[in-house]
């Protein structure tokens, strides 16, 4: 034991030596296979200690932790011994885990440092210097090889960023403890789980007709615009306040009042709104396809809601088992309903992916993120999304051009996320020749013609 303890402290201290830039000698370095086992426990204890504290007042153990962490470095050393194999230099193997896994302690405390100071200036040096230690560590172990060097600390960044991607929630051993539930929030957890689905759900057909009830006929010899608004994520009251929000305004600037309904899912309009659920928006395109002149009256279709990879549109209202809407379901609920000019708007992550299917000569989509960006201002707390707030508050509230406010309303959101520095959702616009001329002729079009537009997701001039 006294022989194992003293070998473990002088790779320890030339490990200290190597990460201060100090002269040091590769004979101070204790290069056995018990050692680097010895080296990579005392980086776990390290680790299990530093999560602990980094967690507190009440730290929960995460049993994921466990897997994640010898999977990583049964990846790292794996990666070592691939490339050094390729470069016949499986000598040197032993040499260089045992040297790394010496600096290992140091580069967990900066790990540890980053990740529970991370909003201060001296964090960003701090990672250089991590970055730098490896790279130094690495060219020393392996004899001052410059292009082997290069080769190693590349692999090992390559093989490591998808593990922080894919195991990022999993990788520290220890987690706070989640905040209590406010009075609020458990009383709306209450009422949610109190809820009598069997009434609401029964309660729907007497809902749908009575707001549908409320739709006037089409004006003869005059282009109507409808509306229908669908707020389909329950748990976040940003969606609701959305589509009321947008039905208000275009019921009093665009003359849709009589044209105009929402569905919504929200525990405060259950009892008197119709749910927004794939059969209600059903019947309510077709209802409105009987009372709209259809090659007259345009209908403008706002969904608002979570949106997913697979380019599904989140239809939520716990506990509720509902079916999320997708481009092509949409598409043929549109169809069926026999409305020609269509205004679609979805504001939700990954709603470029609507545009290929939905796009036609007679139809605008646009969306508020491209097929593989997300959008931003869901949540409880918010008023508007990003783009709900640029389209209806900042533009449409002063504007009736339609197709302008639609157009601009993505390079507002562009300013908006580089003040903000977060990642450009890059809001997408698809416009149909036809429908671009039916909107300019009944006032909704375009102040000027633009310089460019969006035609079926591709940028041509127009």
């Amino acid at each position: 034991m006294p022989k194992l303890l003293n070998a473990t402290k002088a790779n320890l201290l030339a490990g200290l030596r190597l990460a201060t830039f100090q002269s040091c000698e590769l004979s101070r370095f204790v290069i056995t296979g018990e050692q680097l086992l010895v080296l990579i426990g005392l980086e776990f204890l390290l680790s299990l200690v530093l999560d602990y504290f980094r967690a507190l007042p009440e730290p929960s153990f995460n049993v994921f932790a466990l897997p994640t962490f010898s999977f990583s470095q049964a990846i790292a050393y794996l990666t070592l011994f691939i490339v050094l194999s390729a470069w016949k230099k499986t000598g040197l193997f032993l040499t260089l885990a045992v040297v790394t896994a010496s600096i290992s302690p140091i580069i967990s405390l900066i790990d540890w440092v980053s990740d529970s100071f991370g909003k201060h200036w001296w964090v960003v040096p701090l990672g250089i210097y991590a970055l730098v230690l490896m790279t130094w560590s690495a060219y020393f172990a392996l004899a001052r090889a410059k292009q082997l060097t290069t080769v190693v600390i590349v692999a090992l960044f390559l093989t490591a960023v998808p593990q922080v991607f894919l195991f990022g929630e999993y990788q520290d051993f220890w987690y706070p403890a989640e905040p209590e539930r406010t009075a609020q929030s458990q009383e709306t957890w209450l009422e949610y789980q109190n809820m009598d689905s069997e009434k609401l759900m029964y309660n729907q057909p007497n809902l749908l007709v009575s707001a549908l009830r409320e739709l006037k006929p089409q004006r003869e010899k005059v282009s109507d615009l409808f509306f229908v608004g669908f707020a389909s994520y329950a748990r976040e009251d940003v969606f609701m306040k959305e589509v009321i929000f947008a039905k208000e305004l275009l019921d009093r600037r665009f003359g849709t009042e009589g044209h105009s309904v929402n569905l919504i899912n929200h525990l405060s309009t259950r009892d008197t709104v119709p749910l927004a659920n794939a059969t209600n928006l059903a019947v309510t395109l077709k209802q409105i396809g009987k009372v709209m002149d259809k090659e007259e009256d345009v209908l403008m279709l706002y969904l608002t809601s979570h949106g997913s990879k697979e380019h599904e549109l989140a239809v939520s209202f716990w506990p509720l088992p509902l079916n999320d809407i997708t481009p092509e379901k949409l598409r043929l609920m549109l169809d069926q309903a026999g409305i020609k000019w269509r205004v679609i708007v979805v504001s939700a992550c990954y709603s470029g992916g609507f545009i290929k299917a939905l796009a036609n000569d007679h139809t605008v989509v646009a969306t508020a993120a491209a097929a593989d960006k997300t959008s931003f201002g869901c949540g409880t707390e918010s008023e508007f999304t990003y783009f709900g707030e640029a389209l209806f508050k900042d533009l449409l509230s002063h504007d009736q051009h339609l197709l302008s406010a639609l157009d601009e309303a993505g390079s507002l959101i562009g300013k908006r996320e580089q003040r903000e520095n977060i990642s450009a959702s890059l809001p997408q616009m698809s416009v149909g020749h036809a429908i671009k001329t039916k909107l300019d002729g009944m006032g909704m079009g375009t102040k000027t013609p633009p310089k460019q537009c969006n035609e079926w997701g591709k940028r041509v001039n127009c």
